[in-house]
């Protein structure tokens, strides 16, 4: 199949089918925190958990029965399948939500449901200190499968070919860690099952310390690892990370926050004792600019204003947010309203500027991503250099990341395009917010941590905010995961099957 021609009936069935597999996937997640519900005596959770398992599971599986097998996919509808199974599958992690009564709307759900698995970590919930830990687990679960990837998990023990490069491209994900794309999705697992041990472990431990009884602080720990390592941002209490009023436990999530940022491909590379590429590689160098120059910028800001008690408290807060921010995690340990009415206008600025721009590429983070904003930095010190020099003189610009290329022009288009897209995404929402009245400061923030998906917010996103800004920020979360890529590969594929030719 070309995408060329409008799509028949074999085409879609492909596609159809794919999208099955997802839906078995998450549908299957559901029942581990069904079967902690019940071990945990929350009958009525773990029912929820179940009806949402059984009825994606029962739909799959007509999908299995009444389609053809899956034979040989093309890249274009592996593209196609990964954009339409992050619509589909929220849809359906949204089901026990809604089920739970916890959520007054069905897209009140689905905004959940879109936000942990994008891992953006804004929430509607309604009185979030009294969910049932089941469900809390389910949040924070469907946050660990999303920022590995559900497409990843598919690709774990289904397709091959050309489909797998196609559905693995559709997550936004450009680094091929191994030499096909189901070793490299099994080392991704390792890594992050490794690190579960790791950081689930020190958070344990740090929340023992602190006073905790230990059954509660492994439950919290391994929420608090599956939103700071998949940089999600959800957090087992409304308060977030302010609840635990633990330097031990911030320390550890930073940590797990800067690991989260940095990409599987790297990790890879760590793993394999090259140290050398943490300083070498462009990413890394323009993330440790970035990250020093706003965290100036912000110290700045709140030694100004001066929000906190002591210089102490303040690189404390300062600190963590900032990384929070930069890393795409979004947990806070301070309210959010601070950074509206006392924080001035210098730290929210810097906060804002560090979550347009994200992690690494091929991470679980979100934003612009450091590689594109290094290369369009080296497009520009090419031109720059071009037009000092005699008019037929040829400058070459390199780069290194993983290995040293030359700077290709198209690459570099390619990076300014997806800037300038992230661009107009975060203004689209901010638009939508002053549409409804909300302050311009304000409207920028919430809207650029919808659509780098990082979570932190001044309060716009609560239970009652309009449901067409709702509506938005979903859209937001959905296009900044995929980085377009899929989503309009999808909206390509709908227009040849409405107009017959793409």
């Amino acid at each position: 199949m070309t995408l060329t021609l409008r799509p028949d009936l074999g085409d879609l069935a492909t596609i159809a089918q794919l999208v099955a597999r997802v839906v078995a996937v998450v549908s299957l997640a559901m029942l581990l925190p069904a079967l902690f519900g019940l071990v945990n005596g929350e009958r009525d959770a773990a029912a929820v958990m179940v009806f949402g398992a059984a009825l994606g599971l029962l739909l799959s599986g007509i999908a299995e029965l009444l389609l053809p097998a899956v034979d040989d996919v093309s890249w274009g509808e592996g593209m196609v399948a990964a954009g339409l199974s992050w619509l589909v599958a929220p849809l359906v992690c949204a089901l026990p939500l809604y089920a739970s009564g916890y959520f007054p709307t069905f897209l009140h759900a689905y905004f959940d449901a879109m936000s942990a698995l994008t891992c953006a970590g804004l929430s509607v919930l309604n009185d979030l200190d009294h969910l049932p830990d089941a469900l809390n687990l389910w949040r924070h679960l469907m946050q660990f499968l999303g920022g590995q990837g559900i497409i990843l998990v598919v690709l774990t023990f289904f397709a091959g070919g050309g489909g797998a490069v196609g559905m693995y491209a559709g997550e936004a994900r450009e680094d091929k860690i191994l030499p096909n794309v189901r070793r490299t999705a099994r080392f991704i697992w390792r890594a992050s099952l490794v690190y579960f041990v790791i950081g689930g472990s020190a958070l344990t431990l740090a929340l023992i310390a602190d006073g905790m009884a230990p059954g509660s602080a492994a439950f919290h720990a391994t929420n608090l690892f599956f939103a700071a390592f998949d940089t999600g941002g959800f957090a087992p209490r409304s308060s977030s990370v302010g609840y635990y009023h633990s330097a031990a436990v911030e320390g550890v999530l930073i940590v797990l926050m800067v690991a989260g940022a940095l990409s599987f491909a790297l990790h890879y590379r760590l793993w394999q004792g090259d140290a050398r590429e943490m300083r070498r590689n462009l990413e890394t160098r323009v993330l440790a600019i970035s990250f020093t120059l706003l965290s100036t910028m912000m110290f700045a800001g709140l030694v100004t204003e001066l929000v906190h008690e002591d210089f102490v408290a303040t690189l404390r807060r300062g600190l963590f947010q900032m990384v929070s921010a930069h890393s795409g995690a979004g947990f806070a340990s301070v309210p959010g309203t601070l950074f509206s009415s006392a924080w001035g206008v210098l730290a929210p600025g810097a906060l804002i500027l560090a979550m347009t721009i994200g992690g690494m590429s091929g991470s679980t983070t979100g934003g612009i991503k450091a590689i594109r904003l290094g290369l369009v930095g080296k497009q520009l010190a090419r031109v720059a250099r071009q037009v000092a020099l005699p008019r037929d003189a040829v400058v070459v610009s390199r780069y290194h990341h993983l290995t040293t290329h030359v700077l290709n022009p198209d690459v570099a288009r390619a990076a300014t395009m997806v800037l300038l897209l992230f661009g107009a995404l975060y203004l689209s929402g901010t638009a939508v917010g002053l549409f409804y009245g909300y302050p311009l400061e304000e409207s920028l923030f919430e809207s650029t941590s919808a659509a780098a998906g990082v979570g932190l917010s001044v309060g716009i996103t609560s239970p009652t905010m309009p449901a067409p800004l709702m509506a938005t920020y979903v859209g937001q979360m959905y296009l900044g995961r995929l980085e377009f890529i899929s989503a309009l590969a999808l909206m390509g594929y709908v227009h040849s099957m409405l107009r017959g030719r793409r």
